[in-house]
């Protein structure tokens, strides 16, 4: 079994980013081996900080989809068309910041629109709640961009100027999200299981978990798909077979979902 799950509003309280109400499932993944995937719009460094603090060394999918990071010799897999940097073997999906970053400048003139290169670190704090240190590591960013629109009315235009330069739109939990147009979580999902798939023996069994429409890629790719609920208990619109709906937000609908598939499957095993 692989897990892959979103960070923010699933594994962290959307308030907060505490995980500690998923202690015990977290506990239960680890004592079964299980490779907990991080599937994130959070930069490399963000997640390298969040994994050393859970004491996890597993691969991750970072920035929506732009890059997939495996520890360097996990599981001496073979991994083809990769890119080695210091601790992480690199699978490059998205487009260099620098060009994403050139986007926004060129659009500055025409629409309302704020990218996280354009915040100051407080900026960020006050928009996040993030401690200034967590602000500065969503900073180093390698392939997308957050960025907020002050003018609503302006987004079906910009959109359109994004997909003419081969960039797309997705939006997560507090700003809208410039990438390339050929990545997103699901891509990178499929990938991972490639990844698996060619360097072990024996049927995969993939559970996903996100609640916002930038993780509904992912959910597509996965043999049981989690929906999070968001913390007001409203769930996205989003049909799909074996979908499963976790009862509560953040990290103890988490815990809740994650236990519940867990036991489910040994009952089910014998």
């Amino acid at each position: 079994m692989i897990i892959f799950t979103d960070l923010d509003g699933s594994l962290l309280d959307h308030e907060g980013y505490s995980y500690e109400s998923a202690h015990p499932a977290l506990a239960l993944v680890r004592a079964r081996s299980i490779p907990l995937v991080f599937a994130t719009s959070k930069t490399r460094e963000e997640v390298v900080r969040l994994q050393e603090d859970m004491g996890i060394r597993e691969p991750f999918i970072a920035e929506n989809g732009g890059g997939i990071f495996f520890p360097a010799g996990y599981g001496n897999f073979h991994i083809s068309d990769a890119i080695e940097q210091g601790q992480h073997t690199l699978i490059l999906l998205g487009k260099p910041y620098a060009e994403i970053r050139r986007f926004i400048e060129a659009q500055k003139g025409r629409y309302a629109i704020r990218g996280a290169g354009d915040l100051s670190v407080e900026e960020l704090v006050n928009l996040t709640g993030l401690t200034p240190e967590q602000a500065r590591l969503a900073k180093q960013r390698e392939f997308t961009e957050p960025f907020l629109l002050d003018d609503d009315a302006q987004f079906a235009a910009l959109r359109e100027e994004a997909m003419a330069a081969g960039l797309k739109i997705t939006r997560g939990g507090r700003f809208h999200h410039l990438i390339g147009i050929g990545q997103d979580k699901g891509e990178a999902v499929r990938r991972v299981m490639e990844i698996f798939r060619e360097n072990l023996v024996g049927d995969l069994l993939t559970v996903a978990i996100g609640d916002r429409p930038n993780d509904f890629p992912m959910l597509n790719a996965v043999d049981i798909p989690v929906l999070m609920p968001h913390p007001d208990g409203r769930y996205e619109e989003l049909i799909l077979p074996n979908l499963l709906k976790a009862p509560y937000p953040g990290s103890l609908g988490w815990g809740v979902a994650v236990t519940g598939i867990l036991e489910g499957l040994e009952a089910a095993t014998g």
